[in-house]
């Protein structure tokens, strides 16, 4: 976990008054001519955007962004102006890089807000809170958080301090397990590291709060991931007093969570496995049998769901064959909701009009697909919304669909 960073959001004090003695002037004076304040990025035409992300594992994020960007633009923009988006620019998954590459995208750029991030490292906060620039995307950094500037789609998925959690996931097992295991019992594997023991706490707790009895929650997967997994297995096969859990909720790397299912499936677990990393078209093999977790509205929900219909339609506009996976998902909403606290900021487009806008009792929200992620209360607190899906080795289907649950303690 890295620092949160905490930041306030400065008043314009001073040019409201400024404004208020100009339009009365002294006994034989001129008032003076009001000189339309600079914004970074912004013209009376257009808006200038740029990404951030480790390119390798979230590419497509910069394809999710370029299509709604697209759209919006082709209906003439955002109150007037169109959105210049540079691309999304990598950090190479590196904490240094990420600060880097944001500063250079202010200085040379001159970018007014960072859409979409999808870093899991942001580094770059501190700058960016220190710069007062907003910055828009999948909060899978810790850094997303604590802070006025951050704007996750999903919320606060890291919160300060632990202190709350989403039941979300919880809830969408519950259900898919049903009626025939009133009282489902789960082991929780994450991995044995700092963010491995937030999440472990975090998704316990959430579970327990979903009405699932935590049978063994433990930071065991290994990292790097190498070692005896069926020693792990033959522990979790008696995890539930002596007897297989009805389900295992598995945290980790893509290496971790797919050695972790073989070892279980050849030790005969026959219970649900889940985990949140296998929602990808090409990982639809590999994640047989598994039941993944997501935080928006599956794509197979699109032939009911005029919203994912939306987006797939708008993919499909820029690039008809390219893979549609979760970080193209995430590029798309991340845009979505920055064109939705622009509008909202109104013609007079300035990152405190933004602000002023976006923190003050801003519900982000598209019905059944993602959120309602509440504004500035998500600075802090995650969206207890998701879908649940199932990999049949060829195909995904909705066992789950999106469903909110709430937000809990994590202790207490």
């Amino acid at each position: 976990m890295t620092p949160r960073i905490l930041a306030g959001v400065v008043a314009l004090a001073f040019a409201v008054a400024g404004t208020a003695m100009a339009t009365v002037p002294a006994r034989g004076a001129v008032a003076a001519a009001r000189t339309p304040e600079v914004v970074r990025g912004v013209t009376p035409t257009s808006i200038k955007v740029g990404g951030l992300g480790d390119a390798l594992r979230f590419g497509g994020a910069d394809l999710g962004a370029k299509a709604r960007f697209a759209r919006q633009n082709t209906a003439g923009g955002v109150n007037g102006r169109t959105i210049d988006y540079v691309g999304l620019r990598d950090d190479s998954g590196q904490r240094s890089n990420n600060e880097q590459v944001a500063t250079r995208l202010l200085r040379d750029d001159e970018v007014f807000a960072l859409v979409p991030v999808v870093a899991p490292d942001l580094g770059a906060a501190r700058v960016l809170v220190d710069q007062k620039v907003p910055y828009f995307g999948w909060a899978i950094s810790s850094n997303f958080c604590g802070n006025q500037y951050g704007f996750g789609f999903s919320g606060c998925l890291f919160p300060p301090g632990g202190r709350v959690t989403s039941n979300a996931w919880g809830v969408l097992v519950k259900t898919a397990l049903g009626a025939q295991v009133p009282t489902p019992t789960a082991v929780v594997l994450t991995e044995n590291t700092t963010s491995g023991q937030f999440m472990l706490d975090a998704l316990s707790a959430g579970a327990k709060a979903a009405g699932l009895t935590v049978v063994s929650a433990t930071s065991t997967l290994p990292v790097p991931p190498v070692g005896d997994y069926g020693a792990l297995a033959k522990s979790v096969m008696a995890g539930n007093a002596g007897n297989p859990p009805d389900v295992v909720f598995l945290v980790g790397s893509y290496s971790n969570v797919v050695l972790s299912k073989q070892a279980l499936r050849d030790a005969g677990f026959t219970g649900l496995l889940t985990d949140a990393i296998e929602y990808d078209p090409d990982l639809v093999a590999a994640a047989g049998g598994t039941s993944v977790m997501l935080q928006t509205a599956a794509l197979e929900t699109a032939a009911a769901n005029p919203a994912v219909q939306q987006l797939v339609t708008d993919v499909r506009a820029i690039a008809p064959a390219a893979p549609i996976d979760e970080s193209v998902i995430a590029g798309y909403w991340s845009a979505d909701l920055f064109i939705t606290a622009v509008k909202r900021a109104g013609k007079n487009l300035t990152v405190a009009n933004v602000m002023k806008k976006a923190n003050n009792s801003f519900t982000y929200r598209v019905r059944g697909t993602v959120g309602p992620t509440k504004f500035p209360a998500a600075h802090d607190a995650p969206t207890p919304c998701g879908t649940l899906v199932r990999s049949d080795g060829a195909a995904f289907t909705v066992e789950v669909p999106y469903t909110c649950g709430q937000v809990v303690p994590v202790r207490g």
